[in-house]
């Protein structure tokens, strides 16, 4: 009864106050709104720093910051008549000294709030009654827990004993950063005729083993090593066209690719990358003792240094990079010198140099959940001489060991007139399709 007494007698005070105070000009409500909002402000404001100063003079001097707790809520909540506002300003034992900050700032905060309900009655929706009758976070939880609750029907029994007599030792172990992989292959291929077939033909059989070993080095900041040893060797039996080899070379290929990056903004490396292949045994003319191609006969070795950008789709399906070199340093070397001329290489020497731009792209592609395409496409030149090659590989998976390979290699090389075909054209294709069984880790 008293704070709704106190209440009336503190509104009717209060529109008197506004009603003097109101001056005679309407003004736009807008206006009016931020008006009421700075007056709010300035009123907590002027008040909070009265009363931070006069603290300060109390203890001499020195200086006193605002304190910070749960009574300046009050200040950021819809606004509310608190009866202990209107109680404290008709109080006549109001504490002055404040011995305790908690008690200063309760009576800051109701100094402020009583200079708003004067200053603007009107904007006041609620009384703390209101507030009181809501009730509390936390009247709704009226039962306590049950400590006797147990945690499992069944408490097994555990022997915390240790009978180890020698004492445990700690092993910390450096992360590994090299991660090691590898393929292996052997694919079947045949084709046969009979001695009467009317279109003839010669029956061959042919095999094809392949090498892939991986070696790479990431530390998950800026470097990165890529290691990777390809080794492709295939034979195929000849016909009667053939009076020399019972078996010649299909694909016969020793190839080492290293690659060395330093990250320079997020998957772009600057990378140096050298590249070496040669063949594994000799490949003969036809029906002819005479060597064509031999181990390190020719040699190619090309060192560059260029960029390095990686890529990949968010799932991972198709990713690869792509390496682009403006200089490149490109040798040609052959340990038979009398093989020199048929690889471009002059006459009783046994290497030519040239330097040229060279790029170099991968990419994997897995087409379905048993399909996969693997592709490899390199340039290079000196502006001399041009070489493009292509190499694709679709691998269709049967089941964990067994597999069926299409391999389809188009080339194009103008470094030596030997390399012209019959056409007349530098342009060579090779495709072969085999089945077999295959084995990754």
């Amino acid at each position: 009864m008293f704070r709704f007494i106190s209440l009336i007698f503190f509104l009717l005070f209060s529109s008197l106050c506004y009603a003097e105070s109101k001056d005679s000009t309407e003004l736009p409500k807008s206006v009016k709104w931020k008006y009421k909002v700075d007056s709010i402000a300035n009123s907590y404001s002027k008040e909070m720093d009265a009363l931070v100063a006069q603290r300060s003079n109390t203890l001499g001097g020195l200086s006193y910051e605002r304190p910070l707790n749960a009574y300046g809520l009050r200040m950021v909540l819809p606004p509310t008549f608190y009866s202990s506002s209107v109680l404290q300003q008709f109080s006549v034992n109001e504490r002055r000294m404040y011995p305790d900050d908690n008690l200063m700032y309760m009576y800051m905060i109701n100094d402020a709030l009583a200079k708003v309900y004067v200053d603007n009655p009107e904007i006041i929706v609620q009384i703390d009654d209101h507030i009181e009758k809501a009730g509390t976070l936390r009247k709704d939880v009226e039962t306590s827990l049950n400590t006797e609750t147990k945690l499992a029907d069944k408490v097994v029994g555990v022997d915390l004993e240790s009978d180890m007599e020698e004492d445990v030792e700690l092993v910390t172990r450096k992360p590994n950063f090299w991660k090691f992989s590898g393929s292996g292959s052997l694919q079947f291929s045949q084709n046969y005729f009979s001695d009467n077939w009317y279109q003839g033909g010669e029956n061959y059989y042919s095999f094809l083993t392949l090498l892939t070993l991986n070696a790479n080095y990431d530390n998950k900041k800026n470097v990165q090593w890529e290691n990777k040893l390809e080794a492709r060797l295939g034979f195929q039996t000849t016909g009667k066209s053939e009076t020399h080899h019972a078996l010649k070379p299909t694909d016969n290929l020793l190839r080492l690719t290293t690659k060395l990056g330093y990250k320079a903004y997020k998957t772009l490396y600057y990378t140096t990358q050298v590249q070496a292949y040669t063949q594994i045994v000799p490949l003969y003319e036809s029906n002819s003792d005479e060597v064509r191609t031999n181990f390190l006969s020719p040699l190619n070795l090309t060192v560059s240094v260029g960029l390095d950008y990686k890529f990949a789709t968010n799932n991972k399906k198709f990713s690869g990079n792509v390496y682009m070199a403006p200089c490149s340093y490109n040798m040609r070397y052959v340990s038979n010198v009398d093989l020199a001329t048929k690889h471009g290489i002059e006459k009783g020497h046994h290497a030519y140099h040239n330097f040229g731009p060279s790029i170099t792209v991968n990419a994997n592609w897995q087409i379905l959940k048993n399909l996969s395409w693997n592709a490899r496409m390199y340039w290079i030149s000196d502006f001399s001489y041009t070489n493009i090659e292509m190499e694709n590989t679709f691998n269709l998976t049967i089941n964990k060991f067994l597999s069926a390979r299409l391999f389809v290699y188009p080339k194009f090389d103008d470094s030596s007139e030997k390399y012209r075909g019959r056409g007349g054209s530098y342009f060579m294709m090779k495709e072969m399709l085999s089945v077999g069984f295959n084995y990754n880790w």
